[in-house]
């Protein structure tokens, strides 16, 4: 009797399988055993300074990229899922960041960290998310050791190292006869920012006579000491690498000093909205002249169609439109493009596998070339030049975008590249 039960009891429950099986569409979302992940909701995370000194425009990252997962939540969600962003403010402090990203793991149930931003902060806990088997997806930083898919196969940077940034720099330099003659200075952030970038410069082969640094927090304060030796010292050409904080001083205390370089600024540091909350009126005009790499559509160019569409997002949310809120659109709209790749049936493994095998074929308004693969997790591979005019715009210098690596040798190439258009409507 009860074999005749249990024999009943199989082929009631394989019917019903069956019947469920032709009942629901092929598209339609099967909740997955991964954590973060169910039938309607995918939760992800991110640290980020909200608040202290390195603050000023990197707190605009997340609620950009709230933005557009919002619209894109309007919009349907990604096979059927919608995205829950978690976000906590770490205040770029290693320790703050440790606790959060523990909380983001065994509080949230996180199904991928992204966007966490900062080298010293994510050093902190980028062995753990690994070990974890968190996908680390787009860490908003340029250091190169993010890039070690055999360390670290979870974590993917997004924008070039500080060494390709360095490389770039320097190729431009050298082709540019005028700058190429003047009294080279750099200045840069101690830590890995600065050390990836005098990578990148050795490995082209840029000297500089005069080197000057700064440790991460001292850009609430004025770089006296440090202007007053570059004055001294003649410097014709300087280089910074620092944070857009840090910038605000330099140019601030340099033109009180009556110091007046021409400037080669990082990509990171030269925002004008960021800049003129602490330089005010005297803004553009301390802007102008100024050299600065960029892998995104100019920001000011809006016939590019991911730049109206991006600003659009951001104007609806009440958002300011610089760098930081075009880059939190975008990476944003790159990461919902992977998840969307990944399939209906979300797994960590199946998001790693989009991003290793289809990264090429991802949008977005970057104008440089993406290269993700099982053996290299680089990201963006290069930068053009562009030159701050005297309204703020950085206007672009070259035609062809500056491509290398983060290798320790070998310099940049130049490079003929048109990016594809954007997706219908900008969704996934």
């Amino acid at each position: 009797m009860s074999s005749i039960r249990a024999t009943r009891t199989v082929a009631f429950t394989a019917a019903a399988a069956t019947a469920l099986a032709i009942a629901l569409p092929a598209s339609a979302a099967v909740p997955a055993a991964d954590p973060g992940v169910s039938s309607n909701q995918i939760v992800i995370g991110t640290t980020t300074p909200l608040t202290g000194p390195a603050s000023p425009g990197y707190k605009d990252l997340a609620p950009a990229a709230q933005a557009y997962f919002n619209y894109v939540n309007a919009n349907g969600g990604i096979n059927g899922r919608k995205i829950k962003y978690v976000v906590k403010d770490d205040q770029y402090n290693p320790a703050k960041a440790k606790t959060a990203t523990s909380d983001l793991i065994l509080n949230s149930k996180i199904f991928a960290m992204f966007g966490a931003l900062g080298t010293p902060t994510h050093s902190a806990v980028v062995a753990d998310l690994n070990r974890r088997g968190i996908p680390d997806v787009f860490v908003n930083t340029g250091a190169a050791s993010f890039d070690n898919p055999s360390k670290y196969p979870m974590t993917f940077p997004y924008f070039p190292s500080y060494v390709v940034e360095a490389k770039a720099m320097a190729y431009f330099i050298q082709k540019t006869a005028d700058l190429n003659a003047m009294k080279k200075c750099i200045f840069y952030q101690d830590g890995e920012f600065g050390e990836n970038a005098m990578v990148g410069f050795n490995a082209a082969g840029m000297k500089f006579d005069t080197e000057v640094s700064y440790f991460s927090g001292q850009q609430v304060q004025p770089f006296t000491a440090q202007v007053t030796k570059m004055k001294s010292a003649g410097c014709q050409l300087v280089v910074f690498f620092g944070v857009t904080s840090a910038t605000a001083q330099l140019l601030g205390t340099a033109a009180k000093a009556a110091f007046a370089p021409t400037w080669m600024i990082t990509s990171v540091g030269s925002d004008p909205s960021v800049l003129g909350q602490s330089l005010g009126a005297a803004t553009n005009t301390l802007l102008k002249g100024i050299y600065t790499p960029s892998f995104l559509a100019p920001i000011d160019d809006l016939k590019n169609p991911f730049v109206s569409q991006m600003k659009v997002i951001a104007t609806k949310n009440n958002l300011p439109w610089n760098f930081y809120t075009y880059y939190g659109i975008n990476t944003a709209y790159v990461l919902s493009q992977a998840l969307k790749a990944a399939g209906p049936n979300l797994t960590r493994t199946g998001l790693i596998n989009a991003l290793q095998t289809k990264s090429a074929t991802f949008r977005s308004a970057a104008v440089v070339p993406m290269l993700v693969t099982s053996k290299t997790h680089q990201g963006l591979t290069g930068y053009w030049m562009g030159q701050y005019n005297g309204s703020g715009v950085l206007e672009r210098k070259t035609s062809f975008v500056i491509v290398a690596n983060s290798a320790p040798s070998g310099g940049a190439t130049q490079k003929n590249f048109t990016p594809a258009g954007p997706t219908p409507k900008l969704l996934p």
